[in-house]
């Protein structure tokens, strides 16, 4: 009898909770959707982003200091989604309503009719449904409002090049039965590893008498870091990937057709797994990882305002939109710094390796280590979440890479060797892999939202 009261009332609790919780996901677009009917056109952009960052980060402090280790429903993350499409539409307003947001993985340009969707501000009906989304509400990506409205009036399959109306509409079928077996093997990945590498031992760095701070070695720690934060991974990329199945089974991300004629399922594509894992520059890596929070973020960050701070800036709302615990703001600080650093070593450094082939070879494992390494120092306080623990992580291995990052920055930039080493070994690729033209004449605005612990 005791057992079915607690049940009951759990239960009801529990209701009540999500109630509560699930408003939040209907003010904030009505409140959005005010400020697009009523505010001014050239600044509805501006208006709505603080309006709703502001709404955020009421939650989100909210979330850290009512939230304890019991059972809760955090709506924070839903709202952090909800929060990228309504400024990404309110910005394409913003912008004389003729600039189609960014995303990730488009590569055509914005035609006549995605503009003309932009004339006027959305409907009740196609705004709510649009915010709304169910695809991917609960963990993203962000779904820009061209794509989602080219998706609902079915135009997306005749959009593309070489795609007649009469033609066969493409079986997301294989896309969907390989991201879903992604997901499990993530998923499988996670729990196998999850209790053999717990986050929980780099909080004890904290104690000085733990085993972990008396007896671990800088390297170890590392390793360590490496694998537990491997782990913390493998739970985003099942979710993401389920998510990106669930978008394609239901019609939305088609992207046109390859070389051989294949269908592309990609536009809703929110991580490179391999692209992250085995990237060969800090570039590649955050590039790489919730690439559509990089485009919303390109967006309302990167192109507003001057060009010197565009790194900053993006850094910085990011952070913010994650919320207030310091680990985020000590990853992101860290991410920004070794964005720059690589910029100015990859210009230094990469030229005297184009001589040869076994040089470049030795260029790449380098690379590879040197990201591989810069990845996990900038990332444990992500997940540690809390200041205590995450600046004794960084105070066990003396705050190195930070220190290596800020001498790397006043590098003089050279590129002498550039040109002879091309010249005598045409055969070398003029770029590491993944980095395009567009991206060495291109700024590097990533940052972006990693991991979000809820």
């Amino acid at each position: 009898m005791m057992v079915a009261r607690y049940f009951y009332f759990y239960l009801i609790k529990s209701v009540f909770q999500l109630i509560w919780q699930a408003v939040h996901l209907s003010v904030l677009p009505m409140l959005s959707y005010t400020l697009l009917k009523s505010g001014p056109q050239h600044l509805i952009g501006n208006i709505t982003l603080t309006a709703s960052m502001l709404y955020l980060s009421c939650l989100h402090v909210h979330r850290q200091m009512y939230h304890t280790g019991d059972y809760t429903l955090d709506i924070t993350g839903p709202l952090m989604v909800i929060t990228q499409r309504v400024t990404s539409l309110a910005y394409s307003l913003q912008d004389n309503l003729t600039k189609k947001e960014i995303n990730a993985n488009s590569v055509e340009q914005s035609s006549v009719k995605d503009q003309s969707r932009m004339v006027k501000i959305p409907s009740p009906l196609e705004y709510f449904s649009y915010t709304l989304a169910f695809q991917t509400l609960m963990c993203g990506p962000v779904v820009f409002y061209t794509d989602y409205i080219t998706f609902i009036e079915g135009d997306v399959i005749n959009e593309k090049k070489n795609i007649s109306r009469d033609s066969k509409e493409p079986s997301p079928r294989l896309a969907v039965l390989y991201k879903v077996a992604g997901s499990v093997a993530a998923a499988v990945l996670y729990l196998s590893l999850a209790k053999k590498y717990p986050l929980t031992a780099l909080e004890e760095l904290t104690d000085p008498t733990s085993e972990v701070a008396r007896s671990w070695s800088m390297f170890y720690l590392l390793w360590y870091a490496y694998l537990s934060t491997l782990v913390v991974r493998c739970k985003y990329y099942h979710a993401w990937l389920l998510s990106e199945a669930i978008c394609n089974n239901s019609g939305m991300g088609f992207n046109g057709y390859d070389n051989n004629g294949s269908p592309k399922w990609d536009k809703m594509s929110n991580i490179d797994v391999f692209g992250f894992e085995f990237a060969q520059n800090f570039r590649d890596a955050v590039s790489s990882w919730n690439k559509n929070t990089n485009a919303w973020l390109r967006t309302v960050a990167y192109e507003r305002g001057g060009a010197a701070w565009r790194t900053a800036r993006v850094y910085a709302l990011s952070a913010l939109w994650h919320g207030f615990h310091p680990g985020y703001y000590l990853t992101f600080f860290a991410g920004g710094l070794f964005t720059v650093a690589a910029k100015k070593v990859r210009a230094f450094a990469r030229p005297m390796f184009l001589q040869s082939r076994p040089k470049k070879l030795l260029y790449d494992a380098l690379t590879f280590a040197t990201t591989r390494v810069a990845m996990t120092y900038a990332t444990v306080p992500f997940v540690l979440l809390h200041l205590s623990p995450s600046l004794a992580f960084y105070g066990k291995l003396y705050y190195s890479l930070h220190f290596v990052a800020l001498g790397a920055i006043f590098l003089p930039a050279t590129r002498t060797c550039t040109r002879s080493a091309t010249q005598n070994y045409p055969e070398l690729p003029s770029t590491s892999s993944k980095f395009t033209k567009e991206g060495q004449t291109r700024d590097v605005y990533e940052p972006n939202g990693k991991l979000k612990a809820s």
